[in-house]
């Protein structure tokens, strides 16, 4: 097994914690999982570290947009037309640099050692390398995002995304590059779609959590509420006992 959970990109899904039942009718003072602060402290800590890494990949996006719309610009063929034989090599060497630019870009942006534009955050990849972000107290399956499942980004490279074969020596051949350009574009339009419905995401579960921490502050400081809570559970303790013997 070789599953990942941030912080550290390292655990493996066996190391996943599952959730511990409270057996009984009894009234615990914040003591389980869910409510222990300092595991709702280590789960924001894991939800703003997978914005960090949205942050990352937004930003590896937004590069090979950036490098996309200037060779879209290159490859226009009413540009070609224009163009004598010596300047068309100089522009489709221009061209053939920017796409190292792009193809740099899979070893560039990494977040925490882990690559995030190489495809080993694709939903594709098999299912025991999956990561996973932990944003509950504890790593039960309704507190875990699969990031390869949410994000699915594929491998990004100019021979995936169809770039290999650019050229401006024709207007026909330039008008299949825009083609194949606007194609690319709409493919990173796509996963920055899934980014932001993740970021979306993140930021929700991170107040609710913020939420349950105010709420443990606010009843420790008011002990009075936990011993009048205690007394009362006590109560419907007896009731429900006083009924069975009936």
């Amino acid at each position: 097994m070789n599953q990942k959970v941030i912080a550290n990109f390292a655990c493996k899904n066996e190391e996943i914690e599952s959730n511990l039942e409270v057996s009984g009718l009894e009234f615990q003072k914040f003591t389980n999982q869910e409510t222990d602060p300092k595991n709702l402290d280590q789960a924001i800590h894991n939800v703003l570290l997978g914005m960090e890494l949205i942050s990352v990949v937004e930003n590896g996006y937004g590069e090979i947009e950036a490098v996309l719309s200037q060779v879209k610009q290159w490859v226009s063929p009413g540009l070609a037309s224009n163009l004598d034989n010596p300047q068309k090599s100089d522009l489709e060497i221009k061209i053939s640099l920017k796409l190292r630019e792009l193809d740099q870009a899979a070893e560039t942006f990494t977040h925490k050692g882990q690559k995030l534009l190489d495809g080993s955050i694709s939903a594709s990849v098999k299912a025991d390398s999956h990561s996973f972000l932990i944003v509950g107290a504890n790593g039960s399956p309704e507190n875990r995002i699969n990031l390869n499942t949410s994000l699915n980004i594929p491998p990004i490279t100019s021979k995936t995304l169809g770039l290999g074969e650019l050229s401006v020596n024709s207007s026909q051949k330039g008008l299949k590059g825009l083609m194949v350009l606007e194609n690319a574009l709409g493919i990173i339009s796509r996963l920055k779609q899934r980014s932001a419905a993740l970021r979306t995401h993140l930021q929700e579960i991170n107040r609710h959590l913020a939420t349950a921490i105010e709420n443990h502050h606010a009843a420790n400081s008011a002990p009075g509420s936990y011993e009048q809570a205690r007394d009362f559970l006590r109560v419907i303790t007896d009731i429900i006992k006083n009924k069975r013997e009936y």
